[in-house]
């Protein structure tokens, strides 16, 4: 299914995200997107227009825009959202496992997990997905795997980069959202825990603040970690941190 040709093609892009573009004068941007777009969980790479990491989440970004502010969408305007859509994962799937990019090692770790927990939130946030869809399940499962092959690497995620320590926070929580036993839970919330406390924050409360003003992050699933991580994660803290 994840290898399934999408019917748009990536040559398409200039012309779809255009209509993305005229959505955003319809319904009004975000005056905390041009910030938002610089904090943009990825690899530190520029390059104009190009079809990498950055480009993927910039656009990612700007279609969250439009649905967090088109109230009603007319029949034209459903249809060119999903062919936006369509072209972004199928860009996400041509994209190469391997980071291409020179980089440290700790940047190039986290390059797959970060293409993985792109798709989940496009497939999460845009197409309404449940954790028990098998594509979901599927690209969770690819992403612990990718993780648990980076930390026998000796992933730092105590790295003193702020916006490498925020990449690694926002695909932990990506994959968490998906989290169905209490194993997969517990996973995720001892892993996010550790960078909680790398990032400096003192509590849950503080890092989900961080996602939602910094990376691409939704009100629901503020509310599903919320729901299902709190406690778990708060555990899992310094004593001295839970106040």
């Amino acid at each position: 299914m994840m290898g399934t040709k999408p019917r748009f093609e990536p040559t398409k892009r200039k012309k779809l995200v255009s209509h993305a573009k005229k959505f955003l004068k319809e319904g009004g941007t975000n005056p905390k997107s041009s910030d938002r777009a610089r904090e943009i969980p990825g690899l530190a790479v520029c390059g104009g227009y190009r079809d990498d990491l950055v480009t993927v989440f910039q656009d990612l970004h700007n279609m969250t825009i439009v649905l967090q502010t088109v109230s009603c969408f007319s029949v034209d305007q459903m249809v060119a959202f999903g062919n936006i859509r369509s072209c972004i994962e199928y860009r996400l799937l041509c994209l190469p496992k391997q980071c291409p990019y020179h980089g440290t090692r700790d940047s190039q770790c986290v390059y797959e997990p970060n293409r993985l927990a792109a798709l989940i939130y496009s497939n999460y946030v845009f197409r309404s997905f449940t954790p028990t869809f098998p594509l979901l399940v599927a690209l969770k499962h690819s992403l612990t795997e990718a993780f648990d092959r980076k930390e026998q690497a000796e992933l730092d995620v105590a790295s003193e980069d702020d916006i490498l320590s925020g990449a690694v926070l926002w695909i932990y929580c990506m994959g968490a959202i998906l989290a169905l036993s209490d194993n997969e839970k517990d996973w995720f919330a001892v892993r996010i825990a550790k960078v909680i406390v790398a990032m400096g924050f003192d509590s849950w409360a503080d890092c989900d603040c961080q996602l939602k003003t910094r990376f691409l992050w939704t009100s629901k699933m503020s509310n599903v970690m919320y729901c299902g991580f709190f406690n778990r994660i708060e555990s899992n803290l310094p004593f001295e941190r839970t106040q």
